[in-house]
């Protein structure tokens, strides 16, 4: 009888946070009567704060608007720092998918919360939309609503930019700071969820209210001076089909609209009420989303009828977040669940493989891609006549520059060379003569170097005109700036103009300029997120899977995959370092960069917090594989030059055996 096919890891996922997304909207639907009773008519102190009556009612419409940005979430939901070159890729990498999707969610949720907002009023606030005038008038458009919702409309424009700037819709997965001293590490120390919300809510109040005023104090010049006549037209065009308008109807009515005091602060304190309902949904989601795969004690797989099946399958799964959560777990499992352990080295007898030996390529290939993107980045070539491979296309036929120089001669070369009749001939043959004289000769020395460069000066300035020599000695004497890197020229800033260079420097500039911290986190961690989280659980689950298969490995298969994997790790450090220091040129807008004469500085710089917590993984887990292997390093095929190689790479020091 044919095995159970396992459940999809996707599944599983997609249940514990379909069970921690209730959990952020019970929060925020507290959050929702927090506010809606704020917003009511405080007629009634009863009826004000009692749920099963309006401010019940008014809690379930407000719950759409944080509803929207559950939304919003969920469909950019991803685990890794963006890692574009710079300020400007992050643009073209969001355009125009996530833009139009953040801006609209924030647009509908603005704009459902002025209608409630509206309702919930009291005639005192003058906030209807028509004022039908007496027997003998024709109705108005009243301006103070179309005023309110286009402050909030401000205060969504405002919340979407900072929502793209700041990367509201990562997950902030924490990573510990690893050492060789540390006793029961654990990769991923989680937050409980009340202690995060305790310490971020004060902030969120104290922001929601500053940008607040910041918009009422803005809102009205930027109504006047770009919005006005718009909404009032876009608001008529409705109010048309239900009243009848005269036709000086069709302009706002005088130059500054009705401002008043009362209206400014309505739009004060119910905009900071609006960017509370925002803020405390992206907390209460990036909160309970990020607790791990973790349910009741256990990993998110230990209660399907095939946990290891389940498992691989979140392995190899192509999307960023499955694929993420499912190393998460493999770390857990290797580091605080030994049954989970033994299950895996016990499972041999599985379609595609053993699970240690599918776990092993899993984890392999992850690490490996570091090497992989750092060889593609020096040799491009070679990464685009790869890529072309695997996709099946013919690869592209290269197109040659135009011939400058007469093709060889076919005819016999070692037969005596013909006379120069004319005058550039004789020059060429007496500079050729003299050039082979000084290079065939054995003394070919600085001396012998620097009388051929005379020789060449002194012939060139022969041949030249006046003008040309005049053209020549000033370029010889004037110093090069330059305005941006040539073919073949340096890309050191130092050497830019200084305006391009004070260009580069200001707020405009730095969306172009591609500093070294960001190029150097999208090459080693890929691009355009990092996959921080996956290199360094699966660099973690190898070093304790393989130390605990020690004492529980039945069948003693792991230890077969030793060397391999400790030459990954070594080969994988000495690659990162190599590039670190020396592999990565500084980019010519990088104007930031402490400049050549500052060594010191510069070493400092090119430490990067996050390519560091890789490579002190890499170097942690390779220093422990070779601290618990040592009686046993022989007998694994494991010694020589290559055990002397390992250990320098893992900076163990050759004292100390």
């Amino acid at each position: 009888m044919a095995a159970a096919r396992p459940r999809p890891y996707r599944r599983i996922l997609t249940s514990a946070l379909h069970r921690r997304f209730v959990h952020a909207s019970a929060l925020s639907l507290a959050v929702c009567y927090l506010v809606a009773f704020f917003t009511g008519v405080k007629s009634s102190f009863f009826w004000t704060w009692f749920p099963f009556g309006p401010c019940g009612i008014r809690t379930l419409l407000l719950f759409i608007c944080p509803l929207a940005v559950f939304v919003l979430r969920v469909g950019q939901m991803h685990i890794g720092a963006r890692t574009t070159a710079s300020p400007l890729g992050t643009i073209k990498h969001l355009v125009p998918l996530n833009i139009i999707q953040t801006f609209g969610w924030y647009f509908f949720s603005a704009w459902w919360f002025s209608e409630v907002y509206v309702w919930s009023s009291s005639s005192d606030a003058d906030l209807v939309w028509v004022k039908p005038g007496r027997h003998n008038e024709r109705a108005t458009l009243n301006e103070r609503p179309i005023y309110l919702h286009t402050s909030h409309i401000l205060v969504a424009v405002l919340q979407s930019l900072i929502h793209l700037y700041t990367d509201v819709d990562r997950i902030d997965v924490p990573v510990a700071k690893r050492t060789p001293e540390t006793k029961d590490y654990k990769t991923h120390p989680v937050v409980p969820v009340v202690r995060r919300i305790q310490r971020a809510l004060p902030q969120i109040v104290i922001d929601s209210f500053a940008w607040s005023c910041i918009m009422t104090v803005a809102g009205p010049v930027i109504y006047m001076l770009f919005l006005r006549r718009t909404a009032w037209s876009y608001t008529l065009s409705f109010a048309k089909l239900f009243w009848n308008f005269p036709r000086s109807a069709a302009d706002p009515p005088g130059l500054i609209p009705p401002l008043h005091i009362t209206l400014l602060w309505r739009c004060m304190t119910s905009g900071a009420l609006l960017l509370l309902l925002w803020r405390t949904s992206n907390l209460f989601f990036t909160a309970f989303i990020a607790q791990g795969p973790v349910k009741r004690g256990q990993t998110l797989t230990a209660e399907v009828k095939d946990p290891n099946g389940s498992l691989l399958n979140g392995l190899r799964a192509k999307k960023e977040v499955v694929r993420t959560f499912a190393f998460w777990e493999l770390c857990l499992i290797s580091q605080q669940y030994p049954d989970r352990r033994k299950a895996i080295f016990s499972d041999i007898d599985r379609e595609g493989g053993a699970t240690w030996t599918q776990v092993l390529n899993a984890s392999v290939a992850v690490i490996s891609g570091i090497s992989t993107r750092i060889n593609e980045y020096q040799n491009p070539a070679s990464a685009v006549a790869k890529k072309s491979a695997q996709e099946g296309r013919p690869q592209p036929t290269l197109q040659t520059l135009p011939q400058l120089t007469a093709p060889p001669k076919q005819e016999n070369i070692f037969a005596p060379s013909p006379k120069a009749r004319s005058r550039q001939e004789k020059f060429e043959e007496t500079f050729g003569t003299v050039a082979k004289s000084y290079g065939q000769s054995p003394d070919w020395t600085p001396t012998a170097r620097a009388k051929a460069r005379d020789v060449f000066d002194r012939a060139s300035m022969a041949m030249l005109s006046p003008e040309g020599k005049r053209k020549l000695l000033a370029s010889t004497q004037q110093p090069k700036l330059l305005i941006g890197p040539g073919p073949g020229q340096a890309t050191s800033p130092d050497k830019l103009h200084p305006i391009t260079a004070q260009i580069l420097r200001s707020p405009v500039g730095a969306l172009f300029r591609q500093t070294y911290s960001r190029r150097l986190r999208g090459i080693v961690l890929g691009s355009p997120h990092d996959s921080l989280c996956s290199i360094i659980d699966a660099t973690e689950s190898l070093a304790c899977l393989f130390v605990s298969s020690l004492e529980e490995d039945p069948y003693g298969k792991v230890q077969a995959d030793f060397p391999s994997v400790v030459r990954l790790l070594a080969d994988t450090i000495m690659t990162l370092e190599n590039f670190i220091n020396d592999g990565l040129q500084v980019h010519w807008t990088d104007v930031t960069f402490p400049p050549s004469s500052n060594p010191e500085a510069q070493a400092a710089a090119r430490r990067v917090p996050e390519v560091d917590s890789v490579l002190v993984s890499l170097k942690c887990s390779l220093t422990e594989l070779l601290t618990a292997y040592k009686p046993y390093l022989g007998q694994v095929g494991l010694a020589g030059k290559e055990l002397r190689l390992s250990k320098q790479a893992a900076g163990i020091v050759e004292e100390e055996e």
